[in-house]
């Protein structure tokens, strides 16, 4: 799955402005979400849980490097994430656990952070 991985890359420069995660970075008040910013990120959880479905090892994914430190923490911080739950057995509840995963960290990036 190279180009999913490369997918991933790409969607991580194209929220570059995230240091560790979106309601972190909003709430040091260094990036404004939007929706194309959350559903870019979307994206990315969704691609990255969609590689731990189809049994794609952490280690591949993680040797990734953007060649930012920011991006390459956002982007283990997702990995690791969905790495910690588990290879559905069918193809629905994998498709499930990807649109989940992927929906919760579209969701984080909406949520209006508390000041």
């Amino acid at each position: 799955m190279l180009k999913g991985r490369w997918m991933s890359l790409a969607l991580v420069s194209a929220i570059s402005w995230a240091c560790a995660s979106p309601a972190q970075a909003q709430a040091l008040g260094e990036i404004k979400t939007n929706p194309q910013v959350c559903e870019a990120f979307r994206v990315l959880a969704g691609s990255i849980m969609q590689s731990r479905q189809n049994g794609e090892s952490k280690a591949s994914l993680l040797a990734i490097k953007s060649g930012n430190p920011d991006h390459d923490t956002l982007g283990a911080m997702l990995i690791n994430e969905a790495y910690s739950q588990p290879v559905r057995d069918s193809q629905a509840q994998k498709s499930q656990a990807i649109n989940t995963f992927a929906d919760k960290w579209r969701d984080t990036c909406n949520k209006p952070v508390a000041g």
